[in-house]
């Protein structure tokens, strides 16, 4: 029995995405040898069929927050990312540090596009993560932070039952702290970079404010630079309300747009 070469063409392709985390068209080609013309057909499927996602400010193709999904929840988040691109352009020109948009995602956050200057920080999309798990990065704190109390309870009873031991341990390291009524005060949330390695990729700082509609926190936006480089006082000094402004900034377009703050199920 012959095999579907058209088949194994577009698991090559969707197999180089996911090893490269994002890669561009011109990525794609050099990777797989197939025409451009192929390549783009098997991207549409691809993206059709929820299995990969375009970035709208880069142009790369990175994989799905889930795998097969499809439909709205994929458009609403298509629609946040093309909302929120001018504010955060504008953003990235005032902030020589990696700017970040994340989204709440099962018990991760996950970044819808990125945009990293070409400093010490750009080491690789994968390093950083498509998914910050919650407890440990300033995405997911930011969230928890600011979502409403309900929610909050609900997300941290689903930690406790979480299945990966990295939240279960992040939830008896920082579960009972009252780290989040001190983010709300302060109006952003942090990324403690002291448990990783000085020589470590991940060690890096990160502060988050929340994109937020009424009480509903729609998003995230970061920003990360390397403790060697900077404090984070010299950050928040420097650069928090240039995060706050273009969160107001995303939020105002999304009201204006009437985009609805929660994701359809």
């Amino acid at each position: 029995m012959k095999s579907i070469t058209a088949l194994r063409r577009g698991l090559d392709v969707l197999w180089s995405i996911q090893q490269s985390s994002a890669v561009t068209l011109a990525d794609l080609h050099r990777q797989t040898s197939l025409s451009k013309a192929t390549l783009l057909r098997i991207l549409r499927t691809l993206q059709e069929a929820g299995w990969i996602e375009r970035n709208e400010i880069e142009n790369r193709y990175v994989p799905a927050a889930s795998a097969g999904e499809s439909g709205l929840a994929v458009e609403w988040r298509a629609r946040l990312s093309a909302l929120a691109t001018q504010p955060r352009e504008q953003l990235q020109r005032r902030v020589p540090w990696p700017i970040d948009l994340a989204v709440l995602d099962g018990l991760a956050m996950l970044i819808l596009d990125t945009h990293r200057p070409m400093n010490g920080l750009a080491v690789n999309y994968r390093v950083l993560g498509f998914r910050p798990r919650l407890l440990l990065s300033s995405l997911g704190r930011c969230y928890l932070a600011f979502c409403p109390d309900a929610e909050r309870r609900r997300l941290l009873e689903a930690l406790a039952r979480s299945p990966y031991e990295v939240d279960r341990a992040a939830l008896k390291s920082h579960g009972a702290r009252d780290w989040a009524a001190r983010y709300r005060a302060q109006g952003y949330a942090s990324r403690d970079p002291s448990p990783t390695s000085l020589d470590s990729p991940e060690r890096f700082g990160a502060i988050s404010v929340p994109i937020q509609v009424d009480d509903t926190v729609v998003g995230c936006i970061s920003c990360a630079w390397l403790p060697a480089v900077a404090t984070e006082q010299d950050v928040v000094t420097r650069h928090l309300a240039d995060l706050k402004a273009a969160a107001q900034a995303i939020r105002n377009r999304l009201v204006a747009a009437k985009f609805p703050p929660v994701p359809p199920r």
